[in-house]
C-alpha cells in the first residue's frame, strides 16, 4: 500500500460485524499511512480521534481547495435515509472532484444497496486510482451493499460475520470455502489481494 499521492489503485473493502475490529484496523492504516489529506465519511461519529469533525460539506469543501494538510471527518447530522443518502453522494462529488485524498466510507448499507449507489461512489470505486484516490469501505451487512464497490476492490477482507447470507457474499468474492467465513471469531481476519491472489489471515 502506498500514500494517495501516487497512481496505484488500492480500494480496499472491509467487511465485519459490530465489534469485529474493523474500524479499529481502518484507524490504524490511517495512522500507518499518515495522509495529507484526509477525508471520513463518519456518520457514525467514530473517528473523532484522527479527523476533525464537521457537519457542513462546505468545511470539506474548503479544506480540500486550501491545498494544505487536511483531516476532515463528515458527519451528516440526519437520521432521514434519503437525506443520507443525498449527502454521502454530495461528498462523494466532493472527493471525486478533488483528487488526491485517503477517503474513508463507513457503513456502506446505509447509503449503497446490491443495485443503487450515487454516480460519484461508482466513479470513485472504478476511476478513483486515475484521480489518486485511496479508498477504505466498510459494512457489517456486505450483502446488502454496492455490488460495483466490492467488483471493483482490490483488496477484500472479513471480520467475523453475524449472518448467514453476508457469509455467503464474501466466501463467494474471496473465492474461499464457505467453512472458513464461518470460522472466524472474536477478531480474526481474512484478506485476499485481488490483483496478485494472495490470501492472509490473522
Amino acid at each position: 500500500m502506498a500514500d494517495g499521492s501516487n497512481n496505484a489503485a488500492h480500494i480496499e473493502a472491509v467487511m465485519g460485524a459490530s465489534g469485529s475490529g474493523k474500524s479499529h484496523y481502518v484507524k490504524s492504516q490511517v495512522k500507518r499511512l499518515k495522509p495529507k489529506r484526509l477525508v471520513i465519511w463518519d456518520a457514525r461519529e467514530e473517528y473523532g480521534e484522527l479527523a476533525t469533525p464537521t457537519s457542513r460539506l462546505s468545511d470539506v469543501l474548503a479544506g480540500l481547495r486550501s491545498g494544505k494538510r487536511v483531516k476532515l471527518a463528515y458527519r451528516p447530522k440526519t437520521m432521514d435515509e434519503k437525506a443520507l443518502k443525498e449527502k454521502f453522494a454530495a461528498l462523494c462529488q466532493l472527493v471525486f472532484a478533488a483528487g488526491d485524498v485517503l477517503f474513508i466510507a463507513e457503513e456502506l448499507s446505509d447509503v449503497t444497496s446490491p443495485s443503487h449507489a450515487p454516480g460519484a461512489w461508482r466513479q470513485i470505486s472504478t476511476q478513483g486510482r486515475h484521480r489518486g484516490l485511496m479508498v477504505y469501505g466498510t459494512s457489517q451487512r456486505p450483502a446488502s451493499i454496492d455490488k460495483h464497490f466490492l467488483g471493483n476492490a482490490t483488496h477484500v477482507r472479513t471480520h467475523r460475520l453475524n449472518y448467514q447470507p453476508d457469509r455467503i457474499n464474501l466466501a463467494q468474492f474471496l473465492d474461499l470455502p464457505l467453512a472458513d467465513i464461518t470460522a472466524l471469531t472474536g477478531y480474526s481476519w481474512i484478506a485476499r489481494d485481488m490483483r496478485e491472489g494472495v490470501i492472509t489471515k490473522g
